[in-house]
């Protein structure tokens, strides 16, 4: 009985490792991972000014636009003044002619300066550094005062540097404010920095940087695009 028992235990024994070996499952090669695996998330804007040369067409073309605007928004914004007092004869009579105007604190202190801002922002916007957005904003007051007011009236001593010197002024402070408020990433930071620097909203601001993060495996980065 002995030797049955012993013949049978190795039969089983013999069964069971057999078993085990046949229920072993075979490795399975998993899909090899890429090495670099790379993600690019939702792109954001900054918004910044780069300034950089310009050509001597691309100074005619910029101060020939503002010149354009100036003939189409000074009647629109005065028309009372352009219907009671403006006429060829005055145009011709006040050619040339430099005075001291007597016109109200409002108008010297506070419409002249904003306007003037908004020639530093516009010339800003086009590439331009400070004091070269500062140089054209003078040459665009002058030629304002001198070729398109004198419809209605001479040109005026103190309009010709209080536009373009206070209105640089109020315009690196509207600078700096607005894009402080444009990079916050708060829509209502936004709005009101498009509203007091109204042309990082047109084609030709140029400082509006596209960036796209770039996510690796082992990795991160930062695509920027910038457009000229």
């Amino acid at each position: 009985m002995s030797s049955l028992s012993f013949a049978n235990n190795a039969n089983s024994d013999s069964f069971s490792l057999g078993g085990l070996e046949n229920l072993k499952s075979q490795p399975t090669e998993l899909p090899a991972l890429p090495k670099k695996v790379q993600y690019q998330r939702k792109s954001n804007y900054y918004y910044t000014y780069i300034d950089r040369e310009h050509t001597f067409e691309e100074n005619i073309n910029n101060l020939a636009a503002i010149y354009a605007v100036t003939w189409v928004v000074y009647p629109l914004t005065q028309p009372s003044t352009v219907k009671e007092k403006g006429s060829l004869e005055n145009y011709r009579k006040n050619f040339g002619q430099l005075v001291f105007d007597k016109d109200e604190p409002f108008w010297n202190w506070f419409v002249h300066p904003i306007s003037g801002s908004q020639l530093f922002l516009f010339y800003r916007a086009r590439g331009y550094s400070r004091s070269d957005a500062l140089t054209m904003s003078f040459i665009s007051s002058t030629l304002f005062e001198f070729t398109v007011e004198i419809y209605t009236e001479p040109a005026s001593v103190q309009d010709l540097y209080q536009t373009p010197v206070l209105g640089s002024v109020l315009g690196l402070g509207l600078e700096k404010l607005s894009l402080y408020l444009l990079n916050t990433g708060n829509v209502l930071g936004k709005i009101i920095g498009h509203a007091i620097n109204p042309s990082t909203l047109f084609w030709f601001y140029e400082g509006k940087v596209k960036l796209i993060p770039q996510v690796g495996k082992d990795k991160a980065g930062l695509n920027v695009h910038i457009d000229w």
